[in-house]
């Protein structure tokens, strides 16, 4: 039988309704990049924090640690922007034509997605990719982008994501230098989770049905224990383990 490697919980919410969570993401994110010499970072609030189209989800330990997060940016306006929009624009304005395209779906993008070096190994980040999409099946999503890294690309492909062919060169293009090639993908279909393998579709379906539950997650490491509630509660309540 495998060892439990630890406990987490994995909540989601409104930026704007718990400032305080938002910081301790922001932290912990900041906190990784510094780790991986990437330097001069706005050291002031960022504007995601004040945004009410943005959703967060965190993953808490067992010391209430904020140790991994992911962001969720809705798209409901041409006159918004996104940091998928920010970052490539320059490169290939068709970015933004691209995403007002899926506007009438209802759309968004998923990002900022980090890890504590703690929990590196143990799974976490596939285990928030997967929760984002009940999130924004409950908020009438029907399809969202994201800006993968080559390390990343293939688990974020196994959520049924493809290449947005018509950026760059068939979606890859050079970012955030010209020698490291990342790619901009799509789920083009969030309700019937088409592209998906079959673990990753099965779990959405069941996070969507029940947004709150406990699970024992399998890792490399062995196994997780993890408390989910992704009810979007404007005051979250603590981890109970």
């Amino acid at each position: 039988m495998s060892e439990v490697v630890g406990k987490y919980h994995i909540q989601a919410f409104r930026a704007i309704d718990n400032l305080l969570e938002c910081n301790r993401f922001y932290e912990g994110h900041t906190g990784v990049l510094t780790e991986l010499g990437i330097k001069n970072l706005n050291s002031a609030q960022p504007s995601w924090t004040t945004d009410p189209q943005v959703y967060v989800l965190t993953a808490t330990d067992e010391d209430d640690e904020v140790v991994a997060g992911l962001r969720i940016h809705r798209f409901t306006s041409a006159l918004q922007t996104l940091p998928l929009v920010d970052a490539i624009g320059p490169q290939d304005p068709k970015i933004k034509d691209v995403i007002e395209q899926t506007l009438p779906q209802g759309t968004a993008e998923a990002c900022g997605l980090w890890s504590a070096k703690k929990v590196f190994g143990k799974g976490l980040t596939p285990l928030l990719c997967i929760a984002a999409i009940p999130v924004m099946r409950h908020l009438g999503l029907t399809n969202f982008f994201c800006f993968a890294a080559p390390y990343t690309e293939k688990m974020i492909k196994t959520n049924g994501l493809i290449e947005v062919e018509e950026i760059g060169d068939m979606g890859r293009l050079p970012y955030p230098t010209k020698d490291f090639i990342s790619v901009v993908l799509r789920n083009p279909d969030i309700e019937t989770m088409a592209f998906a393998e079959a673990y990753n579709r099965e779990r959405v379906f069941e996070l969507t049905a029940d947004p709150v539950q406990l699970k024992m997650e399998s890792c490399p490491r062995g196994l997780l224990e993890v408390h989910y509630d992704l009810r979007l509660k404007k005051t979250p309540e603590p981890a109970l383990f």
